[in-house]
């Protein structure tokens, strides 16, 4: 245990000293979110962004064709994904599709880490915006977005990026995978705070990486924070000893879920399963 806190104060001591190397945003991501802070900008122009990514492409079709984002017509093509999503939509999802750039290493074990990390993150989403879309269709929350909340899905691990960089320049700081999971327990809410707020993301997608998991914390209404939270805690991502059951009542009292039938909903297996399968690893070749 004293070794344990030794090694955290050291963490801690990089983070304050701003020396923990934090992930930058993918380049095709700042240059999407960049061109849609003009209102004015030419859809074709973003569609021309985008398209210097070919996986980055071919999620974003395959999104806006997901029952999530309204696709009963399938388009077969960027400039069209783009038209259906429009500016704000383009902005988010391009984002939440370009994390996954960022979950890969070169050394295995790391990328075992990161890629377990992004396959929870890709559950959490299937999972999150299956329940949005059902409470849609119930007329409920409807402030919510689905691309806003799936960038806060896919975001809300990013505090963990930075402390497997660490596990792989410094050995002797984290020697094994039983202190590197400590660390990202305690340390990861706030990197992931300072990670999103150096890429300017907005408040609500900061809360859910530096509050997901402390229950204490609520929101005055219904939330980002607390679909994310309902999706892991129903996909048995946060394992605590309370049952499952209980665990649901308090999303119930709070009004996040109105009742568990809606895990049983069609609206729902449509939504998890088409965006499930968005986020699945794509051929990497561009759409035309």
């Amino acid at each position: 245990m004293a070794t344990e806190r030794a090694l955290l104060l050291q963490l801690i001591e990089k983070i304050q000293n701003n020396t923990l190397v934090l992930p930058t945003l993918p380049e095709v991501a700042m240059r999407v979110r960049q061109q849609c802070q003009d209102p004015d900008c030419p859809l074709d122009q973003l569609a021309n962004t985008i398209m210097q990514d070919p996986a980055l492409t071919t999620r974003l079709v395959a999104l806006a064709n997901s029952a999530a984002f309204g696709g009963r017509v399938k388009v077969d093509s960027l400039a069209l994904a783009v038209k259906r999503l429009g500016l704000s939509k383009t902005r988010e999802l391009a984002s939440a599709v370009a994390m996954h750039q960022l979950f890969y290493s070169e050394q295995e074990r790391t990328w075992r880490w990161m890629e377990s990390l992004w396959q929870q993150s890709v559950e959490v989403a299937s999972c999150a915006l299956a329940v949005l879309a059902c409470l849609h269709d119930q007329g409920l929350q409807r402030h919510l977005n689905s691309d806003t909340l799936l960038l806060a899905c896919l975001v809300h691990n990013i505090g963990a990026l930075p402390l497997l960089d660490q596990w792989e320049r410094c050995p002797a700081l984290l020697p094994d995978e039983q202190h590197l999971s400590r660390a990202i327990q305690l340390l990861g809410p706030q990197l992931g705070k300072t990670v999103l707020e150096n890429w300017d993301f907005p408040e609500a997608l900061v809360e859910v990486a530096r509050h997901g998991r402390d229950s204490a914390y609520q929101t005055p209404e219904v939330s980002y924070l607390d679909l994310v939270r309902l999706a892991a805690v129903y996909s048995r991502l946060w394992p605590t000893s309370e049952p499952l059951t209980s665990q649901l009542e308090l999303f119930q009292r709070k009004g996040v879920l109105p009742s568990l039938d809606l895990f049983g909903m069609d609206t729902y297996f449509l939504t998890y399963n088409s965006v499930r399968a968005s986020l699945a690893p794509q051929p990497e070749e561009a759409v035309a």
